[in-house]
């Protein structure tokens, strides 16, 4: 039978500093966007177990984080190490020769060929045991027949957990969850569902798919049969980065392009020695600008061919800035490329 199992690293960026800083497991810890020195400015990317425990959570103001625990242990986040150890974790799951997604930097779906549940389960541990072996990290794992279901899974199981979801089972292990737990769905569709009195997926499975339909459009029909016990979502094979991006914290908050020229020219520089040590080309661009209320807008940009230049992603990003700097300051930027493709066994033209 085939079945979709998910994984997801428990905690990803805390987890690695506590893998290489054994001292540190067990207390409170937080991963934050900014240097030491600037700490209080920036936002919180992650949070171990411990500190969660204090009502500390990403994208929380670091600020907000030391109110809440004053002695909490910070660390700079370290981008391109969790970038490189995530490279190695995707690496040893590809290996098992299954189908596989990618989802992002701490997540991956594998399309698998098994006997039954008991199977899948004693594979969902083999991955958990191999991962911690090699690694040192905790992963969640979830398992069910498609991507949406598996992933929920996951999440319920969090953390360093199992969930096997059979398709008998799928109806029960639904109904009471909140409609926010279905992947996809954001506060505004929950919202205008809510409105609707539709707050579980039981709700929304007792619910008709052209009253869905009018509400949020096209993705009703799809909530509908998520709700129902259909999820037709697969693993959609993918090898190596999804995207490639730096971000950095500003020294002071900028109002135009020419206060970020400089952090701009250092991030495109970051990005394009990423791309090129992993033998790719790219065919989008895109930007981020954190305000200084903590809002944030993205600007991405298609590009007639593949690329593997700085002078690109420099121009462009230059270029998409300029659309998002507006009566806001900016205290953080980030430079991200995506479409990627791999440069690997071609012949170059020049």
């Amino acid at each position: 039978m085939k079945l979709i199992l998910y994984v997801d690293m428990d905690c990803f960026f805390a987890a690695c500093e506590e893998a290489r800083h054994p001292e540190l497991r067990g207390k409170p810890l937080i991963t934050g966007t900014s240097p030491e020195e600037t700490k209080l400015r920036g936002v919180v990317e992650s949070a171990n177990y411990e500190a969660r425990k204090f009502g500390i959570h990403s994208a929380m103001p670091t600020s907000m984080a030391y109110k809440l625990k004053p002695d909490i242990i910070y660390m700079h986040s370290d981008e391109q190490y969790y970038e490189n150890v995530s490279r190695h974790i995707m690496k040893a799951l590809s290996n098992y020769g299954y189908r596989m997604e990618v989802d992002s930097v701490d997540e991956a779906a594998l399309e698998i060929d098994v006997e039954d549940c008991a199977a899948a389960e004693k594979l969902a541990k083999e991955i958990k045991e191999k991962i911690k072996r090699q690694f040192n990290l905790p992963c969640t794992v979830g398992v069910s027949s498609g991507k949406i279901y598996a992933k929920m899974a996951c999440d319920s199981a969090k953390p360093d957990g199992i969930m096997i979801v059979g398709k008998k089972d799928v109806g029960a292990f639904l109904k009471d969850k909140g409609i926010g737990k279905i992947p996809g769905v954001g506060r505004k569709t929950e919202e205008k569902l809510a409105a609707m009195g539709i707050k579980t997926i039981g709700d929304l499975s007792n619910t008709g798919p052209m009253a869905l339909i009018n509400a949020v459009g096209s993705f009703g029909k799809e909530l509908f049969l998520i709700a129902n016990g259909t999820d037709e979502s697969g693993v959609e094979e993918s090898s190596g980065a999804m995207s490639i991006g730096r971000e950095r914290t500003l020294d002071k908050n900028a109002k135009e392009v020419v206060d970020i020229e400089e952090t701009l020219d250092a991030l495109a520089g970051e990005v394009i020695a990423e791309v090129k040590r992993q033998d790719l080309r790219f065919k989008n661009v895109g930007v981020k600008a954190r305000y200084f209320d903590f809002t944030d807008r993205v600007k991405s940009r298609s590009l007639t061919g593949y690329s593997d230049s700085k002078e690109v992603i420099l121009s462009n990003a230059k270029s998409l800035f300029k659309e998002l700097f507006g009566d806001k300051p900016v205290r953080k930027i980030g430079v991200r490329v995506s479409s990627l493709i791999s440069t690997r066994g071609q012949r170059r033209l020049v």
